[in-house]
């Protein structure tokens, strides 16, 4: 959607969600998202790096800076920048993020995510993303799954373009909620890059959290593995 109505219309979409209104947002998982918010007026770095190894060609460095904001305890609103090994900046994003209940309230912690991606490039392309985040703590295991459905802009040899639907589904499941050391793992399913990722959640310091993990494709069109991690700070 490379015209000027992109980022006003993205931008219109995000207030939108700002609801009619807490507790500590620092995140398991590498790709899951998580139900949790960030408490009103806080923020939150977020340091991405993964070495990915695609099927063909060399393995290269992916990396994205967020900086997220808590609106109210129920939204959180974030901004992305995404570089790339060879490309350099390679796109932006802003990230949504709203809960619906406040915790243990139903039966399945629910929170709504709204992401738009504006690419910089040829090796990506637009997307905007929608996932429904639903998570529960049974003892000492957290379970969380996220609905995802996509839509990815591609632009046809002849001039136009047209939005693809890209569905898929994440299911997580982390142990020892509390702990210092929080292993766990992902499945992350959808057409053709479907993927498992054991993680390890370490807290560093009381708002400092290092989540490690190793991605394995499952299907060919995936990369076969990445390396990833993410340094979160809150403040």
């Amino acid at each position: 959607m490379k015209n000027k109505l992109f980022w006003p219309a993205a931008i219109a979409l995000s207030g939108a969600l700002i609801p009619l209104c807490a507790e500590a947002h620092l995140r398991n998982y590498l790709e899951t998202y998580g139900y949790s918010t960030l408490e009103t007026g806080r923020f939150e770095l977020e340091l991405w790096s993964d070495r990915r190894n695609p099927d063909s060609g060399s393995s290269y460095w992916f990396h994205q800076t967020e900086v997220e904001y808590g609106v109210t305890d129920r939204y959180t609103v974030g901004l992305y920048g995404v570089f790339r090994d060879g490309q350099g900046f390679a796109a932006l994003k802003i990230e949504n993020r709203y809960r619906l209940s406040r915790p243990g309230q139903w039966p399945l912690d629910t929170a709504l995510y709204l992401e738009f991606k504006d690419a910089n490039g040829s090796k990506d392309d637009d997307e905007i993303e929608g996932k429904v985040i639903m998570s529960k703590d049974i003892g000492a295991v957290n379970y969380t799954a996220n609905a995802i459905l996509g839509f990815e802009r591609e632009v046809k040899s002849g001039g136009g373009e047209e939005w693809e639907a890209l569905p898929s589904l994440a299911l997580a499941a982390a142990y020892g909620r509390g702990s210092r050391v929080t292993p766990g793992i992902e499945l992350v399913l959808n057409e053709e890059k479907s993927r498992v990722i054991p993680g390890l959640y370490i807290d560093l310091a009381p708002e400092v959290r290092l989540n490690l993990g190793l991605s394995l494709g499952l299907q060919a069109k995936a990369d076969d593995w990445q390396l990833k991690s993410i340094l979160e700070i809150e403040f």
